[in-house]
């Protein structure tokens, strides 16, 4: 009897490890699907004490002509800390070049933005430049905005103008976007 009872748990104990070793082994070999973001984003990091709405504008044709049809916008609440505000473009669309303008009609309460990061994600392809080298791809409009390279701060030249600071493209933006398409 005791060698039965023996052998019964030699059994049990092996085939409790065997099972437990067979979950162990199809655990290693599960294939794990990652979620790959398709869309191409441009996100800046960047601090603006009031409410204001941001707009980005995209072309895929090579151009400066910048349109309505082929632009975002994101609705930004105003805070004393940066925050990233972040544009999705849609699902096929694959910029040449973009310009955004930070603010919309007159904001007389938006006295500056400064820019802290911008940022360009492609699948699992980035981007990044910070503080003053985002100039390095913008250019501010001359005719409605000042710009602190030292500080990285955007202003309206007057309060009361319709447009805001608004940040056009150099070619070596464009550059940039090609290596992540590629």
């Amino acid at each position: 009897m005791k060698t039965k009872s023996l052998i019964l748990f030699v059994l049990l104990t092996v085939s409790f490890f065997s099972c437990k070793e067979e979950k162990k082994v199809e655990d290693n070999t599960s294939t794990e699907v990652k979620n790959v973001d398709t869309k191409f984003k441009v996100s800046f990091e960047l601090l603006a004490l009031k409410d204001d709405n941001f707009h980005l504008y995209y072309t895929e044709d090579g151009s400066i002509n910048f349109t309505e049809e082929k632009s975002l916008w994101y609705p930004y609440k105003g805070s004393d800390k940066p925050q990233e505000v972040v544009f999705s473009l849609p699902e096929d669309a694959i910029p040449t070049n973009l310009r955004v303008d930070f603010g919309h009609d007159v904001n007389k309460e938006q006295t500056e933005i400064v820019l802290k990061k911008f940022k360009m994600n492609y699948y699992e392809k980035s981007f990044e430049a910070k503080d003053s080298l985002i100039y390095y791809y913008f250019y501010p409009n001359q005719e409605s905005t000042i710009l602190d390279k030292k500080t990285s701060t955007l202003k309206r030249i007057k309060l009361d103008q319709n447009s805001p600071p608004i940040l056009y493209p150099h070619e070596t933006l464009s550059q940039e976007i090609d290596k992540l398409v590629k």
